[in-house]
């Protein structure tokens, strides 16, 4: 996987991680750190980005959070 690909993956969760929080609802929340670190760091991100089982596993959850938020 090339590193411009790894970035555009870290971004994208960080831009993820802001969506969840902006929505303020706390148990949406609390089922993302579930697979995403509460206060990730860049370098915690880049390793995320690199790792496919984990990348998607975080994107997954984002939908499902994004699902749950259709419903409220």
């Amino acid at each position: 996987m090339s590193n411009d690909t790894i970035l555009l993956r870290a971004n994208l969760m960080g831009g993820m991680n802001e969506y969840i929080k902006e929505i303020g609802d706390e148990e949406i929340y609390d089922l993302w750190v579930q697979v995403f670190p509460d206060e990730c760091d860049e370098e915690t991100l880049m390793e995320i980005a690199e790792d496919d089982e984990i990348w998607l596993c975080v994107v997954n959850r984002f939908a499902a959070c994004l699902k749950i938020v259709k419903l409220i």
